[in-house]
């Protein structure tokens, strides 16, 4: 090779070597930026949060073009969760309670509100709690219930709608506004009720408003 060969061939070498450690040009990598942004904000905009509704068809109202809107809690489900917080130990979860001790609540004329049990009475009952002699189900109870009125007027509710449809029980739900107008008429009541004392209480029979 002679000298002019070997120089073009150096001048070669550096400018291929030149090229390829030259920086990117700051236009590029500001356009690369760029992009990387643009993108970040199409994806936050038009993803749709990846919200459940959006990316499950199981959940997509597509004839609505929405979520299907949630359905309201089952009272019954909400009164099992309750009854086995605050009842079950008590009633037992079979509803026939102890023996001697707690009185069952399948079957009871008190909780199906029987004639001359009244629902406004189980109500009550439920309100202040319960002291002394009771007869169930033709058999003689004497103990103490606690009272519930710490429990708000959906959560009494719930939990007499549980009761009054489970164990072969088949009574009607209770209404949480009756709950509430019979909370509102028993003001004065502080004290556990004895059995004489519901059984004076006038009936008064919850009709929940017709559905629409």
């Amino acid at each position: 090779m002679n000298h002019d060969q070997h120089q073009s061939s150096q001048n070669e070498e550096d400018s291929c070597e030149s090229s390829t450690n030259r920086p990117l040009s700051p236009w590029l990598v500001g356009l690369f930026i760029l992009a990387l942004f643009w993108g970040g904000f199409y994806l936050a905009f038009n993803s749709g949060g990846f919200r459940q509704d959006v990316y499950e068809s199981n959940v997509v109202n597509w004839a609505g073009g929405g979520a299907v809107a949630a359905a309201p809690p089952d009272p019954k489900v909400v009164g099992k969760r309750l009854y086995s917080q605050n009842c079950i130990v008590c009633h037992q979860a079979t509803g026939l309670g102890v023996p001697g001790q707690f009185p069952p609540l399948a079957g009871s004329e008190w909780v199906l509100s029987v004639a001359p049990h009244a629902e406004n009475q189980l109500v009550l009952l439920m309100l202040n709690g319960h002291q002394g002699p009771m007869t169930v189900k033709g058999q003689s109870f004497n103990n103490a219930m606690p009272q519930w009125k710490q429990l708000a007027d959906d959560q009494l509710s719930a939990i007499l709608t549980y009761i009054r449809s489970d164990w072969g029980n088949n009574a009607p739900a209770i209404d949480p506004a009756f709950v509430a107008q019979i909370r509102k008429s028993d003001g004065a009541q502080s004290d556990p009720w004895t059995q004489a004392q519901l059984m004076a209480v006038p009936p008064v029979k919850d009709t929940p408003p017709a559905a629409k």
